[in-house]
């Protein structure tokens, strides 16, 4: 049932209505995927990222220590889907054996149990947000409406991605952080190293802090996680994994790392910057944000309100600073959107409910205006960093 004001319950019903039908645009490629294992696109030789998944899980199970050989990559590849060239797998082997049970299923079946986890997933985040930041009706509806208009999180669930585990692990995270639940905190950032580039941030944080059994059981979990999985697979496709990683990193614009479609600090620079500018003002911009979240948290003072702006400054400046941020990974706005409603009035004003609605869209219209994302998400960080220095002054 909505909660709010008449007119606040039609807008609702509408921003419902809009949801519903991006979720129906998007769900034909979903369909695609699942029936035909290739994606809907104009281009040739398009391959679905839920392929390389499926084929680097059964390539774990048969080949470890050929991981990451483009090659077997390739052949093991074109036995779900028709392919000339290799999406490469760059994520650390912790990952690929993280997926490899559900190589033990046909593609189309694990490809179905994917979509249905991610929408637990997600839906589990949103119920433990909602719960822990203690909102209002009115403040989970807002949220649950942004969720469901958030193109990264229609990405995550029609494309069969991962951000979904990692938008759950950050919420434990953050939510066991908040409830000074230490050794859960550590071991949920710990978890994150599925995905390490979101490692550093919650592990900066807890140093910061002064949180030692936080900072402790995080790096514990992590370094066996990782340390681990690596030694399955052998020094030979470790060293294939860091050459892998150093040509994601390096090159801007390969087929399967199209510039154009990230939302970060580095698209920005590369983009809009001369090429011998790009890597100075880019490694500039992320000694700022890094400094600019460790102003942010060594304040020794912590209140709720604190806590939940301090981390809408920290999620924000992680996910520009990261090298890496396509649509999918902007699931994590959930949680900075639940920080931020939690903040506000019961009632949730009708210009911050449609100002959530539309930055969950905007990812749509990305390909005609290239970086409008990325600029966005540099707006509301700076804007953010500015409230919280004038909540501060004003303490």
């Amino acid at each position: 049932m909505l909660v709010g004001t008449p007119w606040s319950n039609r807008l609702k019903a509408i921003v419902f209505g809009l949801g519903l039908g991006l979720a129906l645009l998007t769900s034909g490629n979903w369909w695609r995927i699942l029936t035909e294992h290739v994606p809907l696109c104009s281009q040739t030789n398009c391959v679905a990222d839920f392929v390389t998944f499926h084929a680097q899980g059964t390539l774990f199970w048969q080949d470890r220590h050929s991981l990451y050989d483009l090659d077997k990559q390739l052949e093991f590849q074109k036995k779900i889907a028709p392919t000339e060239r290799v999406l490469p797998f760059v994520y650390p082997p912790i990952t690929a054996l993280f997926l490899a049970p559900l190589a033990l299923l046909p593609f189309s079946s694990a490809f179905l149990i994917v979509t249905l986890a991610n929408l637990l997933l997600v839906t589990a985040s949103l119920r433990r947000l909602s719960s822990a930041l203690s909102m209002t009706r009115d403040q989970s509806q807002w949220l649950a409406l942004f969720a469901l208009c958030n193109f990264g999180v229609q990405a995550v669930v029609f494309y069969g991605q991962t951000s979904a585990v990692v938008l759950y692990f950050m919420t434990r995270h953050i939510v066991a952080a908040e409830q000074r639940q230490d050794l859960n905190a550590g071991a949920w950032a710990g978890l994150l190293c599925i995905k390490p580039q979101y490692l550093p941030v919650p592990h900066l944080v807890f140093l910061l802090r002064r949180n030692w059994r936080g900072l402790a059981v995080g790096v514990v979990v992590s370094v066996i996680l990782i340390l681990g999985a690596f030694a399955l697979i052998g020094p030979e496709a470790t060293t294939q994994y860091f050459a892998l990683a150093r040509r994601m990193v390096s090159i801007d614009n390969d087929w399967w790392n199209q510039l154009g479609a990230m939302h970060n600090l580095r698209a920005l620079m590369v983009y809009w910057l001369p090429a011998s500018w790009q890597l100075y003002f880019w490694l500039a911009g992320c000694v700022g944000v890094i400094a600019a979240i460790t102003h942010n948290n060594l304040r020794t003072g912590e209140n709720p309100r604190d806590f939940a702006a301090r981390w809408i400054v920290n999620l924000l400046g992680l996910l520009i600073v990261i090298p890496h941020l396509f649509t999918h990974d902007l699931t994590l706005l959930v949680i900075p959107a639940a920080l931020l409603l939690s903040l506000g009035e019961a009632q949730v004003p009708v210009g911050v409910g449609v100002g959530l609605v539309a930055l969950g869209m905007l990812p749509v219209v990305n390909y005609l205006l290239p970086t409008i994302m990325a600029a966005t998400l540099l707006a509301l960080f700076l804007l953010s960093l500015g409230l919280t220095r004038q909540r501060r002054k004003q303490s």
